[in-house]
């Protein structure tokens, strides 16, 4: 724990931190909350805790790149707006299982939405925060991190893993005090910490084996490894964080909803076979 006097920052920048925990003064929020006190912007914080939004699962219906709207009624919206008006981001997930928080993956599954707010996402500075137990167990929790980045192309100043198991080992773990010092100052600074090790366009450190050498799990970039385990770059691939890569990628899935048109009734004849096979079973 600090010492010093903590009390409210007042300012015209508004660092937003979202929680993918419901554990209240847990280490997500106190590694947030710690960021922002060592800001050396004057900020105001404010947060938002994901596990307590109604966020409902996506009809993939298309309507949200055909309109610009979301058939359902549920917080998405409101997350949007203060995502939109922030100045930065802290995310803090914790893994479970080996991945993120689920609050997490149930706000990027809803991701095609986030594209309308494209213009107030691209490039805004954030911190990325992977809480976890035991050592180096984190799995994919980052790449998700990562992904929920990328879709919304944020600029990721710091990705930090944090081995906090016990409440408060966030704060009291030098190791953990030193990181969020640093994504304090990387945040609005010049210099964002570094990631090392990790794909060589995306960063991302979660690698599948294709040949003689690897593809990145996210961008699906490959690139090989020097006699020193260094990644060489060989083909790019997704522009992941790019507005490019959105708009592409959006105008694939419309393109995609328009061939299911034309096959609809092909793709209807084909699965009304399947319709009473099994038994459905309910609580």
């Amino acid at each position: 724990m600090t010492d010093r006097q903590i009390s409210p920052r007042g300012g015209r920048k508004v660092i937003l931190g979202l929680i993918a925990s419901q554990r209240r003064l847990g280490n997500c929020e106190l590694f947030a909350k710690e960021v922002s006190i060592r800001c050396p912007v004057e900020h105001e914080l404010q947060l938002i805790r994901l596990p307590s939004l109604d966020i409902k699962s996506c009809l993939g219906c298309y309507r949200c790149l055909a309109e610009g709207t979301c058939p359902l009624n549920d917080d998405l919206a409101f997350l949007q707006e203060k995502i939109a008006a922030a100045d930065a981001l802290i995310v803090a997930a914790p893994v479970y299982f080996l991945g993120a928080h689920a609050s997490l993956k149930a706000v990027l599954d809803r991701g095609f939405s986030f594209y309308r707010i494209l213009e107030n996402t691209h490039r805004k500075p954030t911190i990325l925060a992977s809480t976890y137990g035991i050592s180096e167990r984190m799995g994919v929790a980052p790449q998700m991190m990562r992904a929920f980045a990328s879709f919304l192309c944020l600029d990721v100043r710091a990705d930090v893993r944090l081995e906090a198991a016990l409440p408060g080992e966030v704060l009291t773990k030098e190791k953990n005090a030193s990181a969020a010092l640093r994504a304090s100052q990387a945040l609005f600074g010049e210099k964002r910490i570094p990631s090392r090790g990790g794909c060589p366009f995306c960063h991302n450190d979660i690698w599948r084996r294709k040949g003689n050498g690897f593809v990145c799990t996210l961008c699906h970039g490959t690139f090989s490894l020097d006699g020193r385990g260094t990644p060489k770059p060989g083909k790019a691939g997704w522009g992941v964080g790019k507005p490019e890569f959105v708009t592409a990628h959006r105008e694939w899935l419309k393109g995609m909803k328009d061939k299911f048109l034309t096959r609809r009734k092909d793709a209807l004849r084909l699965t009304l076979q399947y319709k009473d096979v099994g038994e459905w079973l309910e609580p």
